[in-house]
């Protein structure tokens, strides 16, 4: 019952034309189930208090998976060139793989 009257009040903070105010849009577009997973993640702040770039950014941050450098690093250290395979091939497959590892300079 909280979180209706929450995005209630986000609603009539719409209606009202407040054009600043990116986030209650956001907020009362994306239904109770967007609503509910903002508030657990905005956790301890209010959603409707955060900027809207940072509201954007809790759903997707959480939802996409990380990629582990170390992870990364053993399949660079594991790759071999299969012998159909061209070296030119090779070498852009190792270029791609270089690029998830973040080695730097020590490569």
């Amino acid at each position: 019952m909280e979180q209706l009257v929450e995005r209630f009040k986000l609603w009539c903070s719409i209606r009202k034309g407040d054009a600043q105010n990116q986030s209650a849009p956001f907020l009362t577009a994306g239904g109770r189930g967007l609503y509910s997973l903002l508030k657990n993640l905005a956790f301890p702040k209010v959603p409707a208090k955060l900027p809207y770039e940072s509201l954007r950014l809790l759903p997707l941050n959480h939802l996409l998976p990380t990629k582990f450098q170390a992870n990364e690093r053993a399949k660079f250290n594991s790759m071999i060139r299969a012998d159909h395979a061209s070296c030119r091939e090779f070498i852009l497959q190792l270029n791609k793989q270089e690029s998830r590892c973040n080695y730097g300079d020590r490569l």
